[in-house]
């Protein structure tokens, strides 16, 4: 089974043995060099299902990194810049990215700035990079535990998206993915979110047959708006909270929580600011909360967590100026983008969550 979503950009090839379709792609390109970025969980679980089928990537010099968010950092990347230095790696080379969203955003950025730019494709192996991170070109590290402070778009040449690989995650793992599609069915698309919100159980049998519209959603909306300067902010929906959460978690927690796990809790606190603005029938809000819940586990927010929480949400990027740019909906598969939203109402919600789900 093949199947191709076609970009203005660039191809997503979905296959059940994508070896033979990044050999054909690589051969037909003539790059001087091939470099693979991974991780070392992906290096123990994914690349021998590459490596003994492709011919092209048994190979090429592997870059391999501790796994992790942690790697999304100035450091990271200027010890792959240096890595690729060494290896004499110049603008006809490739590097492939061969694993999740930190890998992604990672290696998009590496690539991107080498040399002011070389070519690069993906391989994403988690649920949350075939339908967010590893698709739309938005390239970027972290800065001081800030999400995404640096970073540019800049499309990969190519995707390769092989289902099996989501076999290596564990519950945990996949839901972190499913949070992002969800938030497509929220935002854009009322008949998916009503099939998903129908699986009880997830699995990779369950949700699979919903991945490719999930990846379409995603495609359209940026197809429409590249830069993020208008519809593309409805994919921000869960993610100014999401964020806020997942920045103090990061710099707080032991075991901090994973992207997916804090959208499932931004999507619950800013659809419940909308319903408080009446924009979002209560009878939404209480299908979106439900479903959520049920699958995510509740974030127990510490008392300190008020002396950080300022601080944390001025550094987001998509601030513009004093004014916190929301994006909120307003009915299940529409969204208002644009929205600004006081200190005080966040507050409220985020209350609401902390003693209610």
């Amino acid at each position: 089974m093949t199947n191709t979503i076609q970009t203005s950009e660039y191809p997503i090839i979905i296959s059940d043995h994508i070896s033979s379709h990044i050999d054909t792609f690589i051969s037909e390109s003539h790059y001087s060099s091939i470099y693979i970025l991974m991780d070392e969980n992906i290096m123990e679980h994914c690349w021998p299902k590459i490596s003994m089928h492709s011919e092209t990537l048994k190979d090429a010099e592997l870059l391999v990194i501790e796994a992790g968010e942690a790697q999304k950092d100035i450091e990271i990347a200027i010890q792959l810049w240096q890595a690729l230095s060494e290896y004499q790696a110049d603008r006809s080379s490739l590097i492939v990215n061969f694993g999740g969203g930190v890998i992604s955003d990672l290696g998009g950025f590496i690539a991107s700035t080498f040399k002011r730019g070389i070519d690069f494709i993906n391989i994403p192996t988690s649920l949350l990079a075939m339908v967010d991170a590893g698709v739309g070109g938005k390239t970027g590290i972290n800065l001081q535990q800030y999400k995404n402070q640096i970073g540019l778009f800049s499309h990969p040449q190519a995707i390769f998206i092989q289902y099996d690989f989501l076999e290596t995650l564990d519950d945990k793992h996949l839901r972190n993915g499913y949070a992002e599609m969800l938030k497509h069915g929220i935002i854009a698309d009322e008949q998916l979110w009503n099939s998903l919100k129908n699986i009880n159980t997830i699995t990779t049998e369950n949700i699979i047959p919903y991945i490719s519209n999930s990846i379409q959603i995603k495609v359209d909306i940026v197809e429409q708006d590249p830069l993020e300067k208008g519809i593309r902010k409805a994919l921000n929906f869960g993610h100014t909270i999401g964020h806020l959460i997942e920045t103090f978690s990061l710099q707080n927690d032991k075991d901090p929580i994973l992207h997916g796990e804090a959208v499932a809790i931004g999507m619950i606190i800013e659809s419940y600011v909308s319903m408080a603005r009446s924009a979002l029938d209560t009878n939404d809000f209480n299908e979106i909360e439900m479903y959520l819940t049920s699958l995510y586990s509740k974030y127990n927010i510490p008392d300190f967590f008020w002396q950080e929480y300022e601080r944390i949400i001025n550094q987001d990027k998509k601030k513009e100026g004093k004014k916190l740019n929301f994006t909120f909906v307003n009915k299940i598969g529409t969204v208002d983008i644009n929205q600004d939203c006081s200190f005080e109402e966040i507050k409220k919600a985020i209350m609401y969550y902390k003693e209610n789900c």
